[in-house]
């Protein structure tokens, strides 16, 4: 890995809207991201939490651009992109709050008590209200930065049973297959990749609820909701 994801994001000044070594991709090509909010590509404590949610992109709402504004929302995210803090409280980001106590909400039914154990890291850095910039994961170094860290610090501990990693959006993108029947795989101990919705609700079955006794598991709390 040429960079560690947090010294990169460590890179990128509070009030900027896109990381200094994406510029040149963001002035050669057209795309629909955002790029008046403020780009993160993982929220919650990263570098220690027992179970990592992957997804593709974070969404957008005219919240984002009004954050990125102030102060208070640069400080904000100045501090989750060193990989210690907690997932987003309703007054941090009311909509990212509803949006992430509802994934895990799947796990167990007070979210709220796991928000600093669990981390969500996506592929994209940059807010859009829907994506369709497939050609911009390929192209962005931030992109290629957080499959890095993904395939070769996060997969391996997961497959060794040191953390729990889901991936609930985009698995062939993060280098991943639900098997030959589509119905889930795991590699290894705890990497797991269920079938989902887009929006990253598991589909109800035996391979769920593995899923759910293997993250609960982790978290020491009982096996059973």
């Amino acid at each position: 890995m040429k960079e560690d994801i947090f010294s990169f994001w460590s890179r990128i000044a509070d009030d900027a809207f896109v990381h200094p070594d994406d510029k040149d991709i963001f002035a050669r090509v057209r795309h629909t991201l955002q790029t008046d909010c403020l780009p993160i590509c993982f929220v919650g404590p990263l570098r220690t939490a027992k179970i990592v949610l992957l997804f593709l992109s974070p969404g957008y709402s005219k919240f984002d651009t009004d954050q990125a504004l102030t102060a208070h929302g640069q400080s904000y995210y100045r501090s989750q992109r060193m990989g210690d803090g907690r997932l987003p409280s309703e007054a941090d980001h009311a909509l990212a709050h509803k949006w992430w106590t509802k994934i895990v909400r799947q796990f167990d039914p007070l979210p709220e008590r796991l928000a600093d154990q669990i981390a969500v890291l996506n592929i994209g850095a940059y807010h859009s209200v829907k994506f369709n910039d497939w050609h911009m994961l390929t192209a962005l170094p931030s992109s290629r930065v957080a499959l890095d860290y993904a395939q070769q610090v996060l997969f391996p501990k997961a497959e060794q049973g040191e953390r729990v990693v889901v991936c609930l959006r985009s698995a062939r993108l993060w280098g991943l297959s639900q098997g030959v029947s589509g119905s889930g795989e795991c590699y290894g101990q705890a990497l797991f990749v269920p079938a989902t919705t887009q929006g990253g609700i598991m589909h109800r079955g035996d391979f769920r609820n593995r899923v759910v006794a293997a993250v609960r598991s982790a978290l020491d709390l009982p096996v059973r909701a």
